[in-house]
């Protein structure tokens, strides 16, 4: 019998039946015709007016598809000779064979192999995913997954839920229940309930009440509100839905749910074709007025108005009907487990209930270690699984907490959790007096302290900015940012550090965000004897009066931290400032970076200290107050980075991708590698052409621009070199108003050019689209460097450093800040000295203003001699 003669049946058949049907055609026509009348006969039950054979429908058009993939699979495993076990399983709405006219077909190969560099996977993969093949021969299109035994343990969430609903399709070998078995084995059913609850609330939140009928996603707003009730059931032991059907659902509220799938059916076929939405949804899913209007159309052509208006009202009220049923259904199933509530894991003490967790057990411990242990395991619980601890426990688990709470294990797992947020425990664990202080001594005496942060601010205690230190390293965490060496330096960011931490330096840096205040240092003992401080300063850290190198490792065992994690700890709260004091050097050199590198010992920690300090001072101290020294910072990781990893700029190569000739690329490499292999190298391109017009006498004129780096507003100028050339940039920003925080000098001596940076102070107003035409005539003029007329004096101390011939670090402080230090110090060190200044830096500390320049002596003038005219002229 030909296929044109196999109308499809509208009585009952089994899934079995369909599929049988389906093989006995494929030795007479080939699977396109066979999927070409399949669906046609199948479209003609979907247009029909019988409402009740939804099963019938969707059972049917999942057998073709089943029947012809597997037929597929079987021939392809045979021609490639592939003997290694091999399935086709269908999951979701396939697996569940509950096929509409635009559902997706959710099929996954199998395999009990290696699939990355497997032949007989890409064979099938050029198939089905990177060509029209199997399409052009079958009449349908689908893009299977293709996974192996080892993918089991890494599903989660969506995945995990279309996987509950796995059928073998294809599986000579049982291959699709060892791989349920390994997921049944690995998964976690508690975190698996949470992920349908969130799901359930957030849509019901969004759905339509039930009589709306203006709009309505009938897959978003009732056929999936119904399967996260089944969901929520099924997730306990990992079983397919079919079997909570026939076990656990009323056949009311199934039959609800499958009328709605019947609605559905006709729905997808009426509606015109459409793309999927980005987020994979069907607009012919999406129910409008109009749509509730037409339900008369279903009664089929040959019935009257009186019988299309009698149908449509009748259909309206069953859907009116159904959608109340799956809705009420997944909200009864979904509050029934609270109400019993859902323990964190089979036997466990611990479980969420309508007000959150809680632990049932807590109040039995006799000992102050049990309750400790148990409270501590609750909070862990809450952080882990992202659920809040049940209001009432504070009188339960946590009850005067302050009188009982000691350091257990159970602390340390909260600061090496992955999941979830520490600064929410602690922050409910700041509900309960005392507690805190058990765990970290010295913490009352800091919860209660003043520093410089909290008299500017006037607003919040210490412990509400220490909560917001760990918060940000969680939005560090949280954030995909690319790796520091990936192409541009600029790259560098505190996100792709903490990406590179492994779990020990990570929970270091918890800790010691937590308990930087707390140990006693040696700088927090040199404070308490500067009688010069004001009494807040002096007692401003150090608040258990433990030293530091004994503070961890008398309580860090305690906690159940390992050795090294507490030596990481150390490490940080050691070298808290590292970052900041190398930073008041203002250079970035050679000597400076193998100076870090080896006060860091590894990588790790390198990595480590940059996110402490970048989560310890993002508000107060950060980027956007301070961007000068925050660019510093940036660029002394990345070097020191570099240095590690032995990483060496390839100035020749930068050049050359991009465009650079070798005439060209000779100029702008005589800048050094102290400019390409920092951050300043990202800025070539802005003045590269320029310097090589310089050097090629092209051009006599200097070139001036405002560039911005982060946070940082820097004013860039390359030009020939001449004598005194910083002191002319000083004096016209002096002249102008502009504040000047910090200077980098780079030069292209065999060419005769430099390339100057001069970062302009936060928090003015600058006229930037002027400022560069007036620096560039005062460098072209050269002005400002015949008369030391009205510049302010420097009444301070001057110091002046040789750590090696010729080379000299000369450090002004003063005692009273005044506009133009940086131009009258360039001045002098020009007139005077004749220096070639290289870097300079200025800051203001408690007392006063102090200022580093970094320069070269002229050949002919010793470093003594240079201190002495500096006594007497400067």
């Amino acid at each position: 019998m030909t296929l044109a003669k196999m109308p499809m049946k509208c009585s009952p058949e089994t899934p079995e039946t369909h599929e049988d049907r389906v093989r006995g055609l494929l030795g007479g026509s080939a699977p396109l015709e066979i999927h070409r009348q399949w669906l046609a006969d199948n479209n003609q039950l979907i247009l029909g007016p019988d409402l009740d054979n939804a099963r019938e429908i969707m059972s049917a058009r999942t057998a073709v598809h089943d029947v012809l993939v597997a037929r597929w699979a079987e021939a392809r495993q045979q021609e490639f000779g592939y003997e290694r076990p091999f399935a086709v399983v269908a999951h979701g709405g396939t697996g569940r064979r509950e096929l509409t006219p635009c559902s997706d077909l959710d099929y996954t190969l199998l395999f009990d192999d290696d699939i990355e560099h497997n032949a007989f996977v890409q064979s099938l993969a050029a198939e089905t995913c990177e060509s029209r093949t199997f399409e052009e021969h079958h009449g349908f299109a689908f893009e299977p997954t293709r996974f192996n035994l080892d993918v089991a343990p890494l599903l989660d969430e969506k995945d995990l839920n279309s996987f509950l609903d796995m059928r073998a399709v294809y599986d000579p070998t049982g291959l699709a229940e060892k791989f349920r078995a390994r997921i049944r084995a690995t998964y976690d059913p508690f975190q698996h309930f949470l992920h349908v609850r969130e799901f359930w609330r957030t849509q019901l939140n969004r759905s339509p009440a039930c009589d709306r009928i203006d709009e309505f996603d009938i897959k978003n707003d009732a056929l999936r509100l119904f399967q996260s009730g089944v969901w929520t059931l099924a997730g306990r032991d990992y079983l397919h839905s079919g079997e909570i059907y026939r076990s656990q659902v009323h056949p009311r509220d199934l039959e609800a749910y499958l009328f709605l799938l019947r609605i559905r059916c006709w729905m997808h076929l009426r509606k015109p074709p459409a793309a999927m939405t980005a987020l994979g949804n069907h607009p012919q899913d999406v129910f409008r007025f109009d749509d509730f209007e037409s339900f008369g159309e279903m009664a089929g052509p040959d019935a009257g108005p009186r019988e299309q208006f009698e149908f449509a009202n009748e259909v309206r009220a069953r859907f009116l009907s159904a959608r109340r049923r799956v809705l009420g259904f997944a909200r009864g199933i979904i509050h029934t487990e609270l109400r019993r509530g859902r323990q964190v894991r089979p036997g466990s003490p611990i479980t969420l209930g309508p007000g959150g967790l809680f632990h049932a057990e807590a109040r039995r411990s006799r000992t102050d270690p049990g309750r400790s242990r148990a409270a501590l395991s609750l909070l862990h619980a809450a952080q882990r699984y992202g659920v809040p601890v049940d209001p009432s426990e504070l009188q339960g688990a946590f009850d005067n907490a302050g009188d009982w709470l000691e350091r257990v294990p159970e602390v340390a797992m909260l600061f090496s959790e992955p999941r979830g947020s520490l600064a929410d425990s602690f922050e409910f664990l700041s509900q309960i007096d005392g507690a805190e202080d058990r765990l970290f001594p010295g913490r009352r005496a800091f919860e209660a302290s003043l520093d410089e942060r909290v008299l500017a601010e006037r607003a919040d205690l210490r412990s509400r900015f220490e909560l917001g230190k760990l918060r940000r390293l969680e939005e560090l965490l949280s954030i995909q940012a690319p790796s520091p060496t990936d192409g541009d330096p600029g790259a560098v960011s505190p996100a792709a550090a903490a990406a590179m931490l492994d779990s020990d330096h990570l929970t270091a840096v918890k800790l010691a965000l937590k308990t930087k205040r707390l140990p006693l240092t040696v700088e927090d003992e040199k404070a308490r004897l500067d009688e010069s401080r004001s009494w807040i300063e002096r007692f401003s850290s150090g608040f258990s009066g433990v030293p530091l190198e004994e503070y961890y490792r008398r309580f860090g065992r305690e906690y159940g931290f390992a050795d090294d994690i507490l030596a990481i700890t150390e490490f940080l709260i050691a070298n808290r400032r590292a970052f900041k004091d190398h930073t008041l050097e203002g250079q970035n050199d050679r000597e400076q970076v193998r100076r870090f590198r080896d006060r860091c010992a590894t990588e790790q920690r390198l990595h480590a200290l940059y996110v402490f300090t970048c989560a310890d001072r993002f508000e107060w101290g950060a980027e956007s107050r301070e961007p000068a020294r925050w660019f510093v910072i940036r660029e002394l990781y990345l070097k020191t980075l570099h240095a590690f990893r032995s990483i060496s700029p390839d100035a020749a190569a930068v050049l050359r991708a991009d465009g650079y000739d070798a005439e060209a690329r000779a100029v702008i490499e005589d800048l050094g590698t102290g400019f390409f292999g920092g951050l300043y190298g990202r800025h070539k391109n802005r003045f590269g052409s320029h310097l090589v017009q310089l050097a090629s006498r092209d051009t006599d004129e200097p070139k001036a621009a405002i560039l911005h780096d982060g946070a940082a507003v820097i004013l860039g100028v390359a030009a020939r070199d001449f004598p005194g050339l910083a002191a002319c940039i000083t004096g016209e920003l002096w002249k102008r108003g502009v504040r000047v925080g910090q200077v980098h000098c780079f030069s292209a001596r065999n060419h005769g050019l430099v390339l100057d940076f001069f970062h302009l102070a936060p928090d003015q107003d600058i006229d930037t689209q002027k400022l560069p035409a007036h620096v560039e005539e005062a460098v072209a003029r050269r002005l400002h460097l015949d008369s030391s007329e009205a510049l302010p004096e420097l009444a301070g101390t001057i110091e002046l450093h040789e750590p090696q011939p010729g080379k000299c670090r000369i450090r002004y402080s003063g005692s009273q800040d005044s506009a133009g230090l940086i131009h009258a110090l360039c001045w002098k060190l020009f007139h005077h000295l004749r220096a070639d200044i290289h870097g300079l830096n200025a800051h203001n500390t408690r007392t006063g203003p102090v200022m580093l320049a970094h320069v070269s002596l002229p050949h002919d003038l010793a470093g003594d001699a240079a201190r002495r005219i500096m006594e007497e002229r400067f």
